[in-house]
């Protein structure tokens, strides 16, 4: 029985993009709060509040991904508990007649 190897689910692009989109769209956003023509205290509320929702987003993401991990861990443990164990003793070859 051989052992299965996890594969990856994203590539290396798809992760580069990601980081990029997340760049962008919080740089746009915390500019566009900046110079938004309203009070002080108006664009500190929106900036706080984009942050929360950032925070947010990770917290999500993280809980997303730990459930992920424990059904994988869940499906290695069921298939490790099936193999066979060996009980110490070798076992002899067929003898022929």
């Amino acid at each position: 029985m051989s052992i299965p190897t996890p594969q990856t689910r994203t590539t290396p692009q798809f992760y580069l993009q990601s980081i990029i989109a997340f760049a962008v769209s919080t740089i746009g956003v915390s500019v566009g709060i900046a110079y938004l023509p309203v009070d002080l205290w108006m664009r500190a509320f929106l900036g706080m509040s984009v942050l929360f929702v950032i925070t947010a987003t990770f917290t999500l993401a993280k809980c997303v991904r730990d459930r992920q991990e424990d059904v994988l861990a869940a499906e290695q443990a069921q298939y490790y508990q099936q193999m066979p164990i060996w009980n110490g003793t070798e076992q002899q070859p067929a003898q022929r007649s």
